[in-house]
């Protein structure tokens, strides 16, 4: 699969960092945020194809953020994670929009998976 621009929104530094270090390994273009408020600002001048968003951050948590993405960029696949594999949380982002849904912490076999369907699918901010 052909790289891609991933957006990583985590407030924790280590899984930000662990995250991108991972990607760039897969060849992918990766910009971090810290929370959400930072996240949309990035997100139009970056163009991600795909975001990975945490469900829990202070300020704005991804349950927010991820209702402004799919409301400004409704073709934005975005793949939230979060370390309370609920099914009441996996269900209800689901229906606020969401592409996918991994549980942390991340087997990185299965997130690569799930970014590249994602990426196959053509969607993104870019295009």
């Amino acid at each position: 699969m052909g790289a891609g621009k991933i957006l990583v929104v985590d407030d924790d530094r280590e899984v930000r960092m662990a995250t991108r270090d991972f990607l760039t390994s897969k060849g992918h273009e990766v910009t971090l945020a810290e929370d959400g408020v930072q996240a949309l600002k990035l997100l139009a001048t970056v163009k991600p194809d795909v975001v990975l968003l945490d469900v829990a951050m202070p300020e704005m948590d991804g349950m927010e953020t991820l209702r402004r993405i799919v409301a400004g960029y409704p073709n934005l696949p975005v793949i939230m994670v979060t370390a309370n594999a609920d099914i009441e949380i996996t269900s209800k982002v689901l229906q606020l929009g969401a592409a996918d849904y991994v549980p942390k912490p991340f087997d990185l076999d299965y997130l690569d998976q799930a970014i590249n369907i994602q990426l196959s699918a053509g969607r993104g901010a870019g295009g």
